[in-house]
């Protein structure tokens, strides 16, 4: 599946093929993504990203699909043995009065969300360029121009299900909605189980080393 032929398979479901249906489908497509999001999250919305602080700036802007962070870690590699450590999350009240002075620089302890949510506010001020990984959670990039994802390679029912559901409403009185319903029901627990199960041996594995 790719977004061209999920396109497809939306307009034979409704048996539509005019351009105010059409239109809407990039909506509906957009909508399943965010309902599979919202309902299995860990089944490979997880992105990984490096890079390094700015010494003496307390702002750092987050990648543009962030959605929710996982973990952030620093690394001091200034000496012979590298130490990681992992920020927490507090309030931008709490990182502002814990440090008042942002242009007092020391490692960052803390972070915040600011700005609307598109950056990340640390504190304290960091003194050094410190390398990152920021852990997060993302929306993929699906439309015509970026075809394809780990939904359309490894999910394509439940895409698809979702996606018919979410183009439901707009049909109107349609009585397969309760077919798809229990299709996506059924393709989402079968799909959450098998993540359960990968991460239960994930962590067994790690308390086994």
């Amino acid at each position: 599946m790719d977004y061209n032929s999920l396109t497809a398979q939306i307009r034979e479901y409704a048996k539509r093929n005019d351009d105010f249906f059409t239109n809407q489908i990039p909506n509906f497509i957009n909508q399943g993504v965010n309902r599979i999001y919202s309902e299995a999250q860990n089944i490979g919305f997880e992105k990984i990203v490096e890079g390094n602080l700015e010494q003496g700036n307390p702002l750092l802007d987050k990648p543009a699909d962030w959605k929710e962070t996982i973990s952030f870690a620093i690394t001091d590699d200034r000496g012979a043995s590298p130490l990681t450590t992992f920020l927490f999350l507090r309030s931008l009240e709490f990182c502002k009065s814990f440090w008042p002075d942002n242009t007092a620089t020391a490692m960052p302890t803390f972070y915040a969300n600011y700005l609307a949510y598109q950056q990340f506010y640390f504190a304290a001020t960091p003194d050094y360029a410190y390398p990152f990984q920021l852990i997060y959670l993302s929306l993929p990039l699906f439309n015509a121009d970026n075809p394809e994802n780990f939904l359309t390679q490894r999910y394509p029912s439940l895409l698809l299900y979702a996606c018919i559901l979410e183009a439901a409403p707009f049909l109107k009185d349609d009585e397969r909605i309760p077919v798809f319903e229990a299709l996506y029901s059924r393709a989402l627990k079968s799909i959450n189980q098998d993540s359960r199960k990968l991460y239960t041996d994930r962590i067994a594995k790690r308390d086994k080393d």
